[in-house]
């Protein structure tokens, strides 16, 4: 907004907001090996947090049980904008993350929706297998 008034101000107010945004995004809800933050056993078996409290972090999410990986990695995910790509931009880390969510995925076709969110963080490395993935999908969470 600050670009399209030509307030230079506002451009750095909004830089700075955005920047605190992504760290605290990748302090907070990304759970690296290396994260120091949370047990490390909660660190073993999760690679970004459900639902953050104040005072606990929890594997599950309102909606979906802490098995369904893809959709914890969905929420995080949504909504996929360009400054998405700035926010994954631990490329190791999204595919270790990639990996983890691919586990959970239902089966059967029916239940794939939460899928392309997942393809979304691949394509940030493999830009042409995550795209024919997409394409293959029968149906899109919105």
């Amino acid at each position: 907004m600050g670009s399209a008034y030509g307030d230079a101000d506002l451009v750095s107010l909004g830089s700075t907001l955005a920047a605190f945004e992504i760290q605290s995004a990748q302090t907070w809800w990304h759970v690296k090996g290396d994260n120091k933050i949370y047990a490390p056993r909660f660190v073993k078996n999760n690679k970004v947090v459900g639902i953050l409290w104040s005072r606990k972090r929890d594997s599950i999410l309102w909606f979906a049980p802490a098995e369904r990986k893809d959709i914890r990695l969905g929420i995080q995910v949504l909504p996929i904008l360009p400054i998405t790509e700035v926010v994954f931009s631990d490329v190791d880390y999204v595919k270790e993350l990639v990996k983890w969510a691919l586990t959970s995925v239902p089966k059967n076709r029916t239940e794939e929706g939460w899928k392309g969110f997942v393809y979304a963080l691949e394509a940030i490395y493999k830009q042409k297998q995550a795209l024919n993935e997409v394409r293959d999908l029968s149906s899109h969470d919105d």
